[in-house]
């Protein structure tokens, strides 16, 4: 069985009202500010946020991706 490991983690985000609020170029900027997720020196994506890994391969990533896709019908448009 795979192993977890719990942790606790202080973290800063926004609150639904203001990631609603903001626009488009300030969404992308956040993302590609790497505040989100990164890819550190061992070419491991993590969440910025608590730094776990989110995939160690191209695959994994695809797998994540492809999740993600699967909440597009599910969120509201502006």
């Amino acid at each position: 069985m795979a192993e977890k490991i719990k942790v606790k983690v202080e973290t800063e985000w926004f609150d639904i009202p203001t990631l609603y609020d903001m626009r488009d170029d300030e969404f992308e900027r956040h993302v590609n500010d790497d505040e989100l997720f990164y890819v550190d020196h061992h070419e491991i994506a993590r969440s910025s946020i608590a730094g776990y890994p989110i995939a160690t391969t191209k695959e994994q990533l695809d797998i994540v991706i492809a999740h993600l896709e699967s909440f597009r019908d599910t969120l509201r448009s502006r």
